[in-house]
């Protein structure tokens, strides 16, 4: 899987050379454990691939059996997995793989909350690439679980002009002049740029320069409400326009009465709170 080696790296950082001191010296290897993961509390499941990895890297013999699947709602003292393996690699993955799993879930769940928030307009939740280094496909994954979506995944994904780049450009004006010197050279090109990259707009001029540049994709930055839904209903035709910046829970339906096509949210992503899950075991000796 593309991301078992953040996974190996991840128990490294709590076994180093493998050892786990505590268990090692007190728990007798030749002990089993017959034990189950569940919730806390009301929650959007995401992560249970990796949960598995995590106790699979320390023991490929070890059963890990999902009782729902990523996406799911459970309830708490809902069971998600059964897990049966040695006591000593049920211990040691314990915690690294109900870290991810508490993260991912939160991750989800908040993406759904967003999503339910919003569902009455149709409107998209979107993430950013506001995410930990290292978990961004697990992170977007849960998103996904969620009910939400991301533009791009990464910088090598698709072309997104924002503010720093039209600073360093001058502006519209520059944007159109790159425009006007890559035409000569490629013109398809040009057209593959304006159908599928984005710009970012910071006022109602520079989204009326967008649209008169052929740019089918607007992110409208720090927005009001009110411009927002001026902006759509001038142009609604004529782009996807997606509301970034200062939106949270609070505002975020007012956000999508106006018609706007899309939300992009960090906070679904860097401000989710992790969501409790346990594990528990019952221990008998083979």
């Amino acid at each position: 899987m593309e991301w078992d080696r953040f996974l190996a790296e991840a128990l490294s950082e709590d076994l180093p050379n493998s050892v786990d001191i505590t268990t090692d010296s007190f728990i007798s290897p030749d002990t089993f454990g017959v034990g189950w993961i569940e919730a806390r509390e009301d929650a959007v499941v995401s992560g249970l691939g990796a949960t598995a990895a995590i106790f699979h890297l320390l023991d490929a013999d070890l059963t890990f059996t999902a009782l729902v699947r990523d996406g799911d709602r459970v309830g708490s003292m809902d069971r998600i997995a059964d897990i049966r393996g040695q006591a000593r690699t049920i211990l040691r993955g314990e915690r690294t793989a109900l870290n991810l799993l508490c993260h991912l879930s939160g991750i989800a769940t908040m993406t759904q909350v967003f999503v339910a928030a919003t569902k009455e307009w149709g409107t998209k939740i979107l993430a950013t690439r506001k995410t930990l280094p290292g978990l961004r496909s697990l992170e977007i994954a849960a998103v996904r679980h969620g009910g939400g979506d991301v533009y791009r995944t990464n910088l090598s994904d698709s072309i997104l002009l924002k503010d720093n780049h039209l600073a360093i450009m001058g502006g519209m004006p520059g944007v159109r002049a790159v425009l006007d010197e890559l035409r000569k050279q490629d013109s398809t090109a040009v057209t593959r740029v304006l159908r599928d990259g984005k710009i970012e707009a910071g006022s109602p001029d520079e989204v009326a320069d967008a649209i008169a540049m052929g740019w089918r994709h607007v992110l409208l930055d720090n927005f009001a409400p009110a411009d927002v839904r001026n902006v759509v209903e001038s142009w609604r035709e004529q782009a996807f326009f997606e509301a970034s910046g200062g939106i949270t829970l609070s505002n975020v339906r007012e956000y999508a009465a106006t018609g706007v096509h899309a939300i992009s949210i960090g906070a679904i992503t860097h401000s989710a709170r992790a969501i409790d899950f346990s594990v528990e075991v019952e221990w008998r000796r083979t």
